[in-house]
């Protein structure tokens, strides 16, 4: 499956599972045909995962977990003879824009590493996200648990003078749509153990802070997240374009659900990341609150106006739910306040499409139009 020395550049994709039987064989079949080898590394499967594996052109290897993803992800790459590295998960699908974008991407010579476009949940837009990259000795995964490659490619890039690139090259991952909690413990485990040696990893300290906040333990998850913040502005002022919204966004999200003030919060987080959208629409729907409609409209406007099957922000995923209802429906109560009844009905009705609370976004245009009938 390696190509001749004289060939066009081979890519591998390297994978690590443990009883991945439910999204094995689908993650396979996007790769087998695409890339030239492919790198299963079993780390103590009790289920058919590896039975259903080697209905396709794999090479299988066990590698005993020893609670450290880069130790695994590493152990996969030194098992691939391709030139190029593709690192998936078995719960995510490969997906190519035409027949060329690959080849095109791996014969580029400047380029050590591509960015692909990243769906992370079902129903949500893409990012871009560091999973294709030369395979170099010098470039490893780094951390036990969110392990990353950043770092290796960063210092691979400056010393060989290639950059990274942008590609539309894609992975969807569908694994979060089921329970979450059976990670939960090995999850706050390894977090909480790397933490007290990598403190200034903000997303890290949100990761941790939703685990907890699936506990049920909200105060512990606040302060994993306030620990976040406040690593994500020493992040900014090392690396702006580097930095993590995310504690931000949680926190301010779990405090104002508290009936807690959240105006500075979101002001200082506002000033850090000014692109964020769900940090806007927070500001927007605090507006709405105050009855301060003339600020939160614009906003909505430029929200509302948003094809979430177009949009695509390389730092941020979002929910297209903030697009298709959320926005439109708290734009048409702006409307419906100041009395622009015919506007109200129009956002109403383009809520209403894909609103769960069809009905009552229905309901409510037919009431701006009442209103506009009796204008």
């Amino acid at each position: 499956m390696s190509r001749s020395r004289n060939g066009p550049p081979s890519v591998s994709a390297t994978l690590i599972v443990r009883d991945e039987s439910e999204f094995i064989e689908a993650c396979l079949a996007s790769l087998s045909g695409v890339v030239d080898e492919i790198i299963i590394v079993d780390t103590g499967s009790r289920d058919d995962t590896i039975d259903k594996a080697r209905r396709y052109p794999v090479s299988v290897h066990s590698f005993p977990w020893r609670d450290d993803f880069s130790a695994a992800r590493n152990f996969a790459i030194g098992q691939a003879s391709g030139d190029w590295i593709l690192y998936i998960d078995a719960d995510e699908r490969l997906e190519l824009p035409d027949s060329e974008s690959l080849r095109l991407a791996l014969q580029n010579e400047s380029k050590v590493a591509w960015r692909v476009r990243f769906f992370p949940r079902v129903g949500w837009t893409a990012y871009a996200e560091l999973r294709l990259f030369r395979n170099d000795s010098r470039i490893r995964f780094r951390g036990v648990i969110h392990e990353g490659i950043h770092a290796a490619i960063g210092e691979v890039s400056r010393s060989d003078g290639r950059d990274v690139g942008l590609s539309d090259i894609t992975l969807r991952h569908v694994g979060y749509e089921g329970s979450q909690l059976h990670k939960v413990s090995r999850n706050v485990s390894l977090l909480r153990k790397y933490l007290r040696d990598n403190p200034d990893r903000s997303y890290c300290w949100w990761h941790l802070g939703e685990m907890l906040s699936m506990t049920g333990d909200e105060d512990a998850a606040i302060a994993a997240w306030r620990r976040g913040a406040e690593a994500a502005r020493n992040e900014y002022r090392v690396d702006a374009g580097q930095t993590c919204s995310l504690p931000f966004v949680s926190l301010l999200q779990s405090l104002h659900g508290r009936g807690e003030p959240v105006a500075d919060l979101l002001r200082e987080a506002l000033e850090l990341f000014p692109d964020n959208l769900v940090l806007q629409w927070n500001l927007a729907k605090l507006s709405l609150e105050r009855f301060d409609d003339e600020k939160a409209l614009p906003i909505l406007k430029r929200i509302a106006a948003l094809d979430p099957h177009k949009f695509f922000d390389p730092m941020n995923s979002y929910d297209t739910a903030l697009f298709a209802y959320l926005a439109p429906e708290a734009l048409a109560l702006c409307h419906f306040r100041a009395g622009r009844f015919r506007q109200a009905a129009h956002w109403y009705r383009r809520a209403a499409q894909a609103s769960p609370e069809r009905e009552a976004c229905e309901t409510k245009a037919r009431l701006a139009e009442a209103r506009l009938a009796q204008a």
